[in-house]
This record gives structure tokens, C-alpha cells and sequence, in this order.
């Protein structure tokens, strides 16, 4: 379980006396609101079940791209190591919560929760920029050698800013509850929508012949900004509203830690799932399977 719970726990108690606060146990703090808690583990449990072997797929695939020197993999597959090392979690997060209660497993529990909604968007930036570059600029694109060299760098950097993300998480837990969550979201989320929106209006236009075909490597790039939109939306922005905003919703302490944070660490499972089965879908890795379902 992230940092969040424990941290908002321990602050709520701050006034409590000290028999109290010595025998208080963070694990046993939604004692009586179990339902969320319990919804959260069954959500973990599938997501876990689903995304895990999706997310070693897609890193077989991105291992196999990467012989062929395809130049905008290098982002997405830092991303996939984030989205594996984060579904391997689940289970012990779930088990550490629910019955091992072991504190010293929960701080490193809350480095890798730190990767994850921090690596996550500014990798997604990363991988819709690039894009971006591919489709509007074709001919840097394709004969800039400085190009990788950059990419490298800016992979570097924000794997940099992913490990304090997450040191800070588990170590600076009160921030947790603070807009901080939400930095790496609202750095990412401007360069997510003006490169959607700029290939969107690259792709609107009509090639030189006056047909409206698109190139495979635009398509590809369609794809990549649905699937940016579909995480942003569905991923990003609903655990970063919650966990940011979460305090102005008139709900007491207890309410609002044991039953509205829980689903906010839902969505943030469901990344796990969502985008490995997007880009298997984008490769067109799932094809017999949508061809099996449509009969």
C-alpha cells in the first residue's frame, strides 16, 4: 500500500496520546471500513493476472524491435519496465497490506509505487514527442544523428528523476498527500497534448497526390496518441485528482483514507493492464484473438 495511507494515518493520530499512538497499527486502520479495501485487492489481483504476462510480452517484443535499431523504443521500453517491475509489486503490496503487515517490505513497496506514477506520464511525454518529431519533421526525423543521442540523455535524466521520485515517497511520506503526487503529471501533460493535437493536425492533411491514405509510420503514430489519451484519462489524471484534492471533499479522516484513496490507487492498477494490451494491440500482436472474438 503507498505511502499516502500510512503518512495521513500518522498525522491523524499526531494529537492522540502516546499509549495510543504505541499501540496503533496503520494495517489495522480500515478495520471497520473494509469494502474498499477488499475492492481494491480483487482489482489488484486481476490486474495482476492480466497485466503481468502482457507486460512480459510486450518487453519480448521491445527486446526483439530493439535488434532492429527501431528508434523510439528506447522510451517505450522504459516504460515497459516500469509497468513490469510495478505489476510484479501487486501481490506483495495486496499480501504485505492484508496479512504479512511487515513495515520494512512496505517502504520498499513505496519506492516502486514512487516509479510508477512518476515514470509512467514523463515516459508517456517522452513517447508521444517522439511521435510528434516522426510525423511533423520526417526528414530530421529520419536522418539527424543527434537525435538518439538526445533520446538517451532525456531517458537518463528522467530515470534520475523517476529513483528521487520514488526515494521521496517512501521517505517524505507526507508529501504524499501534497499536489507532489501530481508533478510528473503536470509536466507531462502539456507536451502530451500539444504533440497529440500537432499530429493530429499533420494527419488531417491530404498528401501530394490528393489521396487521403496514411503512411503505416502515421498510423502507428494515430495509435500511439489514443493510447496516450486512454491512459492520461483513465490512469493519470484520476489518481492525481484524488490524492491532490482529496481533503477539500467534506469527508472525515477515516472516510477519505480507508475508502476514497483506495480507488484511486484502482485506477493506477489498471495502467498495468491498459497500456501493455494497448501496444499489443497497436503492433497488432492481438489479431487472432480480435478475429476469434468477432465470431
Amino acid at each position: 500500500m503507498p505511502a499516502v495511507l500510512r503518512s495521513s494515518n500518522e498525522n491523524s493520530l499526531s494529537s492522540s496520546n502516546s499509549t495510543q499512538a504505541g499501540d496503533w497499527n496503520y494495517y489495522n486502520w480500515c478495520t471497520d471500513y473494509p469494502t474498499a479495501p477488499v475492492i481494491w485487492s480483487v482489482i489488484s489481483g486481476i490486474c495482476f493476472l492480466l497485466g503481468f504476462p502482457a507486460s512480459l510480452w510486450v518487453l519480448h517484443e521491445l527486446l526483439q524491435r530493439q535488434r532492429q535499431r527501431s528508434t523510439s523504443d528506447v522510451f517505450m521500453l522504459s516504460l515497459a519496465v516500469i509497468d513490469l517491475t510495478f505489476t510484479a509489486h501487486i501481490p506483495f503490496s495486496v499480501c504485505n497490506f492484508m496479512i504479512w503487515h511487515i513495515k520494512e517490505l512496505e517502504v520498499l513497496l513505496d519506492f516502486i509505487y514512487g516509479l510508477s506514477i512518476s515514470g509512467r506520464p514523463l515516459f508517456m511525454a517522452c513517447i508521444c514527442w517522439d511521435c510528434y518529431v516522426a510525423v511533423v519533421y520526417p526528414i530530421v526525423y529520419k536522418t539527424s544523428k543527434n537525435l538518439a543521442v538526445i533520446k538517451k540523455a532525456i531517458t537518463i535524466t528522467i530515470c534520475f528523476t523517476t529513483v528521487f521520485h520514488g526515494l521521496v515517497a517512501c521517505t517524505i511520506t507526507w508529501l504524499t498527500t501534497t499536489p507532489f503526487i501530481a508533478s510528473p503529471l503536470i509536466v507531462a501533460l502539456p507536451v502530451i497534448s500539444f504533440c497529440d493535437i500537432s499530429i493530429l493536425q499533420a494527419l488531417k492533411k491530404t498528401d501530394p497526390t490528393g489521396k487521403n491514405n496514411i503512411h503505416p509510420q502515421k498510423k502507428q503514430a494515430l495509435h500511439t496518441i489514443t493510447n496516450s489519451f486512454i491512459m492520461t484519462f483513465i490512469v493519470y489524471l484520476p489518481p492525481a485528482i484524488i490524492f491532490s484534492f482529496g481533503k477539500l471533499i467534506p469527508l472525515r479522516e477515516i472516510e477519505r483514507y480507508c475508502c476514497l484513496n483506495f480507488y484511486g490507487f484502482s485506477f493506477n492498477m489498471a495502467g498495468c493492464v491498459i497500456m501493455p494490451v494497448l501496444y499489443l494491440v497497436t503492433v497488432g500482436k492481438l489479431d487472432t484473438f480480435k478475429n476469434w472474438w468477432k465470431k
